[in-house]
């Protein structure tokens, strides 16, 4: 799993194609050190049923050297775990609760794709 900084943040979140999924996270949050195993899981399952265009990452949103980029991109979330949804730079979806249930964040993923593909048509191919 990618770990983002801001030298790489919108490197990676404004590729073409794939959904980058990014957990916005605290290394000292509760809720995020419980979460963090589920997503890793999921990103796992995704790989392993060969979902090519969803792409997972994580940015410490805490770090305390991030807050001047944070601040200067409107990157602040109101709680963490926070997952946004970006496709070609944009946040498609936030979610802030349900996160401890990997259906949940799951079931967002596949919905913010149907969205995509839409909106795309085929040229969004979830499936190599």
């Amino acid at each position: 799993m990618v770990e983002l900084t801001p030298e790489t943040f919108f490197e990676n979140v404004r590729k073409e194609g794939p959904l980058h999924v990014v957990m916005h996270y605290g290394v000292n949050c509760g809720p995020c050190k419980k979460t963090m195993p589920i997503y890793q899981i999921l990103e796992k399952h995704f790989h392993e049923y060969n979902v090519r265009n969803v792409r997972f990452y994580l940015f410490h949103q805490w770090e305390p050297a991030y807050k001047e980029f944070i601040e200067k991109n409107n990157l602040k979330v109101n709680g963490v775990p926070t997952f946004r949804y970006y496709y070609y730079g944009d946040i498609l979806n936030e979610v802030t609760s349900g996160y401890d249930d990997p259906n949940n964040i799951k079931k967002v993923i596949m919905e913010v794709v149907k969205g995509i593909e839409t909106t795309m048509g085929t040229e969004f191919n979830l499936f190599i």
